[in-house]
């Protein structure tokens, strides 16, 4: 029997290390927010405000029945080649670690989120997150874009399988997104994929093009400092296609370099927030 490859050590290692942190941290956590203690900080800058009365509704999901693949490669290919393989297992061993914290994220991301939104889930993987969000826009549309084929793909038919008819799904670099989605979304979501972005200016400024006037961008990602100095080397060693990640100041930075209006940083678990950006309404 051969020996398990260095790749392979820290896929486990890192796999093993999101399931601990869950279980220890994260879940408990979760239990004191259900009851009533105030376990996360407040919001850091500002909140969306004065969205549009109603969203923009479906029109991807109507105009594309099957996923639209890239016909071209990319410069970043390289950093989603192990993701392209791992299209139809990848769910099942990240979810023990991503369940809690979309969850949480979901309950602030909703508050922006009308029957009828058309929404962008920018790196989108095999889907999980996407469906759930679907569910809350039963008379809008969710369009998933990631860069590995084999997400998409997946992505593409778990929303098949579970009878969700309103979502659209493209093969895409975050930092150039098709023309077709300027200004098309009211709001933009990714969840634990900036990290992975090769160049975080570039695709937030892509994100707000995409953006209607007032839209919103949420980013769930880790984000306090002590945190990130102690998954940053883990992450570097075992996490492929790992770029970095960013305090909640760097985030806001980042969003105001871009162009957005309002920014904040909303923490939601130990170590995780959802950073906020809303493009101004005109």
């Amino acid at each position: 029997m051969a020996e398990p490859s260095e790749s392979q050590l820290a896929g486990a290692y890192l796999v093993s290390s999101m399931w601990w942190y869950s279980a220890a941290v994260l879940e408990p956590v979760r239990s004191l927010k259900r009851a009533g203690f105030p376990v996360c900080s407040e919001l850091i800058g500002d909140a969306p405000e004065n969205l549009p009365d109603t969203g923009l509704g479906p029109r991807f999901s109507k105009e594309y029945s099957g996923p639209v693949l890239l016909t071209a490669k990319t410069e970043h290919d390289h950093l989603v080649e192990e993701f392209d393989r791992m299209g139809d297992v990848y769910s099942e061993f990240v979810r023990p670690f991503s369940t809690p914290i979309f969850d949480e994220a979901l309950g602030v991301i909703s508050r922006w989120l009308p029957r009828n939104a058309r929404v962008l889930d920018a790196g989108c993987g095999p889907g999980r997150e996407l469906l759930l969000v679907a569910r809350r826009v039963p008379e809008g549309e969710v369009v998933g874009i990631d860069l590995a084929a084999g997400m998409v793909r997946s992505a593409w038919r778990a929303a098949r399988a579970s009878g969700l008819d309103h979502c659209a799904f493209f093969q895409s670099d975050v930092g150039d997104l098709p023309a077709i989605f300027e200004g098309q979304f009211d709001l933009v979501y990714s969840c634990l994929a900036h990290h992975h972005y090769p160049e975080p200016a570039t695709a937030t400024s892509a994100i707000l093009r995409c953006l209607r006037p007032g839209g919103v961008y949420c980013v769930i990602d880790p984000g306090p400092a002590w945190y990130n100095q102690i998954s940053a080397p883990i992450a570097k060693w075992a996490d492929p296609g790992w770029i970095g990640f960013h305090t909640p100041e760097q985030f806001r930075s980042l969003f105001q370099s871009a162009g957005f209006a309002r920014t904040g940083w909303q923490e939601i678990l130990p170590g995780f927030g959802v950073a906020l950006g809303q493009k101004a309404r005109g």
